[in-house]
């Protein structure tokens, strides 16, 4: 269990590569959201309301494999699934970081590149970023920040 984290082109498709790839063991990005939090590149935002089966008159059941909805349930589930989809996309239009819940949780949130170069902004004029990157130890935090790096230069990424 863990967090598969990828880059997305500015298409939304996720780009191929490994290099567009980063997992994160589920111990492993309490530590990194801490260290993002300490550099300022976090901003604590309330998690979205998803939209509910009920509100489009679906159920389950209207989900499941081999379901043949008829045309009026089929529409109704292509509206649910827009909906979705926009909560997942969803980001604040003038960002000052990356929301934490996009991170802290893997339902496919957009972390979008405004968010990603507000956040690299925030840790890149902090005063011990000199020091954040150093080839010593773990080099698990070298490789994140390269990682967003490359996001900010794509489409964003998305955590699953």
């Amino acid at each position: 269990m863990g967090y598969d984290i990828y880059i997305q082109t500015p298409d939304g498709k996720p780009a191929e590569g490994d290099e567009n790839y980063f997992r994160f063991a589920i111990t492993a990005m309490p530590r990194t959201l801490d260290a993002m939090s300490n550099f300022g590149m976090l901003v604590d935002l309330p998690i979205p309301s998803y939209p509910t089966l009920a509100a489009y008159g679906l159920k389950r059941e209207d989900f499941q494999p081999g379901a043949k909805p008829d045309q009026a349930t089929a529409t109704r589930i292509a509206e649910y699934r827009a909906a979705y989809q926009a909560v997942t996309d969803a980001a604040e239009p003038d960002p000052t970081g990356i929301p934490a819940y996009k991170l802290a949780w893997s339902d496919g949130f957009l972390v979008t590149v405004a968010e990603i170069s507000a956040a690299l902004a925030t840790y890149e004029a902090h005063p011990q970023v000199e020091i954040a990157e150093m080839p010593v130890g773990d080099p698990t935090w070298r490789r994140w920040i390269a990682f967003l790096r490359r996001a900010r230069a794509h489409g964003g990424l998305r955590t699953h």
